[in-house]
């Protein structure tokens, strides 16, 4: 009487779908990311006149760029109720380059102001620089953001890849049964 053993069961696919999800994740990730660059890239200020210049700002917040650095910007600017808003100096040296003109952020609004019309002021009699306005931004959260899209892609896509080869290897292995003797 021989005993007849149940056929081995197939390997799981649990490593297969976790490298699945990784991948998904990894691109969710990125895409989330890559939209945070388009956000946070840095846009053209627009010119403050030799006087007071109304801006009008489409996005929350404010930051005051000079042509050359500045140990100090003179400008004061005002709501649409003409109060004043409060400005701060960046922690450290900030600077970008757009459409080829570099420019230096030399103050932001201390809180995030809404998107409106503001008047902005910068009298200048010490130095040649020349003033713009834009809306709040930082050159570090860009640079995260080109980082984090980087990562994410590189870490979920190579754990994905790792755990995807695993799964797939342990399936076609075939598991070995006994030689009957």
């Amino acid at each position: 009487m021989s005993s007849s053993a149940a056929p081995p069961a197939a390997p799981r696919r649990t490593l297969i779908w976790i490298g699945i999800g990784c991948f998904v994740v990894g691109l969710a990730l990125t895409a989330f990311f890559v939209v945070r660059i388009v956000t946070t890239a840095p846009v053209s200020p627009q010119p403050i006149g030799d006087s007071s210049t109304q801006v009008t700002l489409a996005e929350k917040g404010l930051t005051i760029y000079s042509s050359i650095p500045v140990m100090e910007a003179p400008c004061r600017v005002k709501d649409a109720q003409a109060a004043d808003v409060a400005l701060v100096e960046p922690r450290s040296t900030e600077q970008i380059t757009v459409n080829g003109e570099s420019w230096y952020v030399v103050l932001r609004s201390e809180n995030t102001v809404p998107a409106g019309d503001y008047l902005v002021t910068c009298t200048d009699k010490e130095t040649s620089a020349t003033y713009a306005v834009g809306p709040r931004s930082s050159v570090v959260a860009f640079v995260l953001s080109i980082f984090g899209a980087i990562g994410s892609i590189l870490v979920f896509g190579a754990l994905g890849a790792v755990l995807l080869t695993i799964g797939i290897v342990r399936r076609r292995r075939k598991p070995v049964g006994r030689v009957p003797g």
